[in-house]
């Protein structure tokens, strides 16, 4: 105990030599007070960034036409997405995508990446995997199937 209040003193006795010393304690307090007040900057435009980042929109109304280029730039202009099989219209700031893409894994991706572009309040899905029924035929097959099994 007498030990660690020994040391305690010690540095306490050292940072005040260090920073009264009558040849470059005034010098040293300047430069400890800079810091500080940068610091406190710092934070204080930290938090008021974070604070006008929560109550105000990035993309205010964004026009259709606008959004549409916007997706096609941050989305679609990306090497991965084969921009000559999906079909993109925007209305009301809702992007739909249409097409066929080789995996459901590629489907989910291009989804999220969509949803993700400032101004896309929604994203309707309409793509599918390659070779598969559209997913908006797949009543009107059930019904055409079951019809040729009645008249059979």
């Amino acid at each position: 105990m007498r030990i660690r209040t020994l040391f305690l003193g010690g540095m306490i006795g050292g940072a005040i030599a260090y920073l009264y010393d009558p040849v470059s304690g005034r010098g040293r307090r300047a430069q400890l007070r800079e810091r500080a007040e940068a610091k406190q900057r710092h934070l204080s435009n930290l938090a008021r960034g974070t604070i006008e980042g929560m109550t105000t929109s990035r993309i205010e109304d964004t026009d259709d036409a606008t959004l549409a280029q916007r997706i096609q730039s941050e989305v679609f202009g990306s090497a991965d997405v084969p921009k000559d099989r999906i079909a993109l219209n925007v209305a009301g700031g809702v992007a739909e995508l249409r097409g066929e893409l080789d995996a459901q894994e590629d489907i989910d991706a291009l989804f999220v990446r969509v949803s993700a572009v400032p101004g896309v309040r929604s994203v309707r899905n309409h793509l599918r995997v390659h070779g598969a029924d559209a997913p908006n035929k797949e009543e009107a097959l059930r019904a055409s199937e079951e019809a040729e099994r009645r008249a059979s």
